[in-house]
């Protein structure tokens, strides 16, 4: 690929990743909506906690960035091998893929030691499923 067209990937893969990052400030941050699989279901979603995790890390308590959500550190190699490296290896997508198996571990054992009563792992009462299943989560 020529010197040319590799800065133009480059280029359209950061504008992308901006862009997004962008949308979710707007929709979760500025509009005030939160998460909205916690809104609309009523559980904490895999990503629960984040939010606030980076926002313990920015201001350098690591602890509560923990806290928060353990994986919070996570994030960023993400993004920068998708930027980089893009989608389409393989080694990539394996690593997306054991990214998300590790999400998904976290998460159990989150739903098991915290759920329902400590925070980011609470339950919305207001929720589809709690409404539905309301003995289940109290």
């Amino acid at each position: 690929m020529p010197k040319k067209q590799k800065a133009l990937w480059f280029a359209k893969r950061c504008a992308f990743t901006l862009a997004v990052a962008a949308l979710c400030y707007l929709l979760f941050g500025v509009l005030g909506s939160g998460c909205l699989w916690w809104q609309t279901l009523g559980l904490p979603c895999p990503t629960c906690g984040m939010s606030r995790a980076w926002l313990c890390a920015l201001s350098a308590d690591f602890a509560g960035a923990f806290f928060w959500h353990p994986l919070f550190w996570i994030i960023p190699p993400l993004v920068l091998l998708l930027i980089f490296a893009g989608a389409e290896r393989r080694w990539v997508q394996k690593s997306l893929i054991f990214c998300a198996a590790l999400f998904a571990v976290v998460y159990l054992a989150r739903m098991v030691l915290l759920f329902p009563h400590t925070a980011p792992m609470t339950v919305n009462p207001n929720g589809l499923l709690p409404r539905l299943f309301g003995g289940y989560f109290s």
